[in-house]
């Protein structure tokens, strides 16, 4: 500390010793000199400033860029090889969340589809049952094909279109025919078209009646006169009889046949008719009775089912397939021969067999107990006991023109 004192003293002491400088020029003699002295007045000039290579910056970031592109995937490749390689295991083990999460959801949208399969039918059916006519009105009717054949088809009407159509939700079959008859698209369904009958009509208690005009054709052919009557069975369910009358409600006079003084009876569900195969030429196949043919008793007209009966319709009872039939007072029972496994059977195939034999009993008023089929359960029958008893063929949905 005492060493740093004496060399502070002794600077001062030399620095006071120091001579005073003195200049004793004017400032204008020193700004005159100034300008003359050259390195001063270089000082002052503008400097040209070297010109950069403007492009040297560019090629640098450009080259840059190349080299992390090419770098950069080739680790991040690298990386995610290690880590693919780590995760594999665990993968393997154990999901990551994201895929149970998708899993979860294909699940889920599996049980839907499934849900939802369940509450459609599986299978076209050929009748219709009382099951269907809860919310809906069966109408009944006739339609006329290109062979000059009448099938029976079943609409099924909402009640409330119905209830809205016609004021009330039971409406006979009259009514019903006068409101939908005549806008049916019949050629959209496949069939020729037909409707409605070139007549008025109306209906008294349990009789129809049916008022032609007088340029009808119905009496062109024998086989005209009988498109009408079958087309007249299967439309008017619920009446027992229709009239043929002329515009002033005398007796119609048909060529074929003469007077229609006599009414004609309806037989309705109780047809006593088999069903068969009809192939439209669209290719739908439907159920329906051969040319309107009645039989006698329900084991006469099951067995007939097992053949063809003509080229326009073809028998529902495949080939290898026997049965045998039983009556027990309101029920039928149909045995096959061999057990029959439905499920090895199209499933169309298998449902116009069954449902042909249901509209044929129910034709006679008869419910059908099936034994020697393998399944208990197939579709919507419960094979365990008696079957509901149809109340009409081939249903569809009202399409109007």
């Amino acid at each position: 500390m005492s060493n740093d004192k004496w060399n502070e003293e002794k600077i001062e002491t030399t620095l006071r010793e120091m001579p005073t400088i003195s200049d004793h020029r004017s400032k204008e003699d020193v700004l005159a000199r100034l300008k003359k002295d050259p390195r001063v007045n270089e000082e002052f000039q503008p400097k040209k400033k070297r010109m950069k290579a403007k492009w040297q910056p560019i090629f640098v970031a450009v080259a840059a860029i190349l080299l992390l592109s090419i770098l950069v995937p080739s680790f991040l490749n690298q990386s995610n090889q290690v880590s693919m390689d780590k995760a594999e295991p665990a993968n393997n083990a154990d999901p990551a969340p994201a895929s149970l999460e998708e899993s979860s959801e294909s699940t889920e949208s599996s049980q839907d589809m499934a849900t939802f399969s369940r509450a459609l039918p599986t299978a076209p059916h050929y009748a219709v049952y009382p099951s269907d006519v809860a919310e809906q009105k069966a109408f009944h009717i006739g339609l006329a094909t290109n062979q000059a054949t009448i099938v029976p088809v079943t609409f099924l009407i909402p009640n409330e279109l119905v209830e809205s159509d016609l004021g009330t939700i039971q409406p006979d079959a009259v009514a019903l025919y006068n409101m939908y008859a005549g806008k049916l698209d019949e050629e959209s369904l496949g069939f020729t078209e037909y409707h409605p009958f070139n007549a008025v009509i109306s209906s008294n208690e349990k009789q129809v009646r049916m008022k032609f005009a007088a340029d009808h054709s119905y009496d062109m052919a024998s086989a005209t006169l009988e498109m009408l009557n079958q087309a007249v069975q299967d439309t008017f369910y619920g009446f027992d009889e229709v009239k043929f009358l002329r515009e002033d409600g005398s007796p119609i006079v048909f060529d074929q046949v003469g007077e229609a003084s006599e009414h004609i009876m309806l037989t309705g569900p109780k047809s006593q008719q088999a069903y068969y195969r009809f192939t439209q030429e669209n290719g739908e196949e439907l159920l329906s009775s051969n040319f309107g043919k009645s039989f006698k008793t329900p084991q006469e007209a099951l067995l007939s089912m097992k053949k063809k009966p003509n080229d326009i319709y073809s028998s529902v009872v495949p080939e290898g397939v026997d049965f045998k039939v039983a009556e027990d007072k309101e029920v039928l029972h149909v045995e096959f021969s061999e057990a029959l496994d439905l499920d090895s059977m199209q499933v169309e195939e298998a449902m116009q067999l069954i449902e042909g034999i249901l509209l044929t009993a129910a034709s006679f008023g008869r419910q059908v107990q099936f034994d020697q089929i393998m399944q208990e359960q197939w579709q919507d029958f419960d094979f365990t006991q008696p079957l509901p008893k149809p109340i009409g063929a081939n249903p569809k949905f009202l399409i109007l023109k």
